[in-house]
């Protein structure tokens, strides 16, 4: 089976010809699955990479300087391991809350930044096009096509 068979057939094909840098197997993945729904699968475990390793290098750390702090001041070893162990407990349960709270937080302001920008593409849409025709950084865009685009889209909030 060639590349282009195989990789128009894989549910991630387009993933796999990002991997293999396969130009031609990309362009057939695509083209064989033009107006399907979800022509890519896109990875979601990432998501919580930043968190883990911000969490985890964030207990790594205050754990040890406690239980140092505790060896250094001579204290029973099940004293020390209480510590460290009551640390690790708590600074997980602190990120755990912390990042929640963030991504709801996060999720609340682009929500209501996406109602505004629908309300005034409803009130007044001319003036929302000349602020995507002008207000972003987007030269290799042209004015015509930034029209065409913002007309064609559905900015509409799903509450």
């Amino acid at each position: 089976m060639s590349t282009d068979e195989s990789t128009s057939l894989v549910p991630n094909g387009a993933r796999k010809s990002y991997v293999d840098r396969d130009g031609v197997a990309s362009r057939k993945f695509h083209d064989t699955r033009h107006g399907q729904e979800n022509i890519e699968e896109h990875q979601e475990e990432g998501g919580f990479l930043k968190p883990l390793i911000f969490g985890g290098l964030d207990g790594i750390l205050t754990s040890f300087a406690i239980v140092a702090g505790a060896a250094g001041g001579q204290l029973s070893v099940p004293v020390v391991l209480v510590l460290g162990f009551s640390n690790i407990l708590a600074d997980a349960l602190a990120m755990g809350v912390g990042e929640f709270l963030s991504s709801k937080a996060e999720n609340e302001w682009i929500l209501s930044e996406r109602k505004r920008e629908s309300w005034e593409m409803e009130t007044y849409p001319e003036g929302e096009i000349q602020v995507w025709i002008y207000g972003w950084p987007m030269p290799f865009i042209s004015a015509r096509r930034t029209v065409h685009f913002v007309r064609s889209s559905s900015l509409t909030v799903h509450t």
